[in-house]
């Protein structure tokens, strides 16, 4: 009689085992949806964003170099200004991407990914 007491146990504590397990599988592929769920969220919205705010840059980039035009009376003076000021800022963005930019950008990605917002 012991024997088949201590047969009932290991049989209880083995299907306990393989319903933890299971429970732990499944809890962990929730956890990983979840947390796609909130980066393909974020990535969704901040494309918007960007693309709202690149069109924006777009037609105030327009309109200030038509404008500089008018006053320099040669709308090509006007957009080489433009131009001349979009490549200063991109040597600037350049020659700061790995101290700045690249960091930013890193911690960004973590703090989403890890759904902590300025924690």
């Amino acid at each position: 009689m012991p024997e088949s007491h201590d047969q009932k146990q290991s049989e209880d504590f083995v299907s306990l085992i393989k319903e933890y397990i299971s429970t732990k599988v499944e809890l962990t592929r929730l956890t990983a949806i979840d947390k796609l769920t909130v980066v393909i969220a974020s990535l969704i919205t901040n494309a918007f964003i960007v693309v709202a705010i690149l069109l924006t840059f777009l037609f105030a980039s327009l309109t200030l170099a038509l404008f500089l035009g008018e006053l320099l009376n040669s709308y090509a003076a006007g957009f080489g200004i433009i131009a001349l000021l979009y490549l200063a800022l991109a040597l600037i963005a350049n020659s700061t991407k790995e101290k700045y930019i690249n960091r930013f950008l890193q911690d960004f990605m973590v703090r989403t990914i890890f759904n902590k917002k300025g924690k």
